[in-house]
């Protein structure tokens, strides 16, 4: 698991090199995601995409944030949630190789390398104020974790390295490595359930 041993704001300052080598590192996820294949035109495509948008001025507002111009920071964080729906603190630390599937997302706490989350979801606080490495009541997230569909994960809390968390799942404790965390499946009612019950049957007026 990524290690905690400091908090996100306290990071030593990313140099451009890195920022860039992060940004390519999040951009071939998304090659990668696509099929390893694809035109010119097609790569434009997708590095227009409001994900590879929100990860790209994320690195940008991230590595201002690491060298004091924190105000700026900020701003580019303001105009990337407007234009992406997707909010990504500069104070978030996020590992190489990041994926977003869709937005709306939200991302705050410290994430590990190669995380992948698929929309609707994210990491936030709002439990407690306890800090564990990821900012005060925020998460830490270790590598190669992969948070499905309108999956969330709330409050001080270690992800372990490798976990799954399913689609629609909310977090509120502990996750070890490797583990897989899924809500209770749906109930189907055959048609045949569903005759027996004559009201759900009538018209509507």
């Amino acid at each position: 698991m990524a290690e905690a041993l400091i908090s996100p704001n306290d990071e030593p300052p990313l140099s451009w090199a890195e920022t860039r080598a992060l940004m390519r590192s999040d951009f071939q996820r998304t090659v990668e995601s696509m099929g390893n294949e694809g035109s010119a035109l097609k790569r434009l495509f997708w590095r227009l995409l409001p994900t590879s948008q929100a990860l790209f001025w994320h690195r940008i507002s991230r590595h201002l944030f690491l060298r004091g111009w924190r105000n700026t920071a900020w701003v580019i964080f303001l105009v990337n949630t407007y234009l992406t729906r997707i909010e990504i603190a500069p104070t978030t630390s996020i590992g190489a190789g990041c994926f977003l599937g869709h937005a709306p997302v939200v991302l705050c706490g410290r994430i590990g390398r190669r995380f992948t989350l698929y929309g609707y979801g994210g990491l936030g606080g709002g439990m407690e104020s306890r800090d564990i490495g990821g900012g005060s009541g925020l998460p830490v997230v270790g590598d190669d974790v992969l948070m499905a569909i309108r999956a969330m994960v709330l409050g001080p809390v270690r992800i372990g390295d490798g976990a799954r968390i399913g689609p629609s799942c909310t977090v509120t404790r502990d996750v070890a490595a490797r583990a897989v965390v899924a809500s209770a499946p749906p109930r189907t009612l055959s048609t045949a359930a569903a005759a027996d019950h004559p009201a759900s049957n009538q018209e509507q007026p």
